[in-house]
């Protein structure tokens, strides 16, 4: 079971940033956990939506550091345009809570 775990983290952190990595599991777990609690109930609960996309943005934000650091330039722009979308999108739904009817 060692040797499984031991080739199975040499795949995971190989060519990449530890750090990094382990941060961004960290975000992926919290971000499962927050889909889970905006996705319960039958209606929109866009503060954990905003909530989740905040944490997505951190996640591509994180990437394209990593990548950057990689030497791999052209996919790192990638990676944060993606995040100041997220970021954007956050926004708009942090807005639709704040509309007065």
């Amino acid at each position: 079971m060692s040797q499984f775990s031991s080739k199975l983290s040499e795949r995971i952190f190989r060519d990449r940033i530890k750090a990094f990595v382990i941060i961004q599991i960290i975000f992926f777990t919290v971000y499962l956990i927050i889909a889970y609690y905006g996705l319960k109930d039958k209606s929109v609960n866009y503060f954990y939506i905003g909530l989740g996309q905040i944490i997505l943005a951190g996640f591509w934000f994180l990437m394209g550091i990593e990548h950057i650091l990689l030497k791999k330039n052209k996919i790192s722009i990638f990676y944060f345009i993606s995040s100041i979308l997220f970021i954007y999108l956050a926004i708009q739904s942090y807005d639709l809570l704040n509309i007065k009817r």
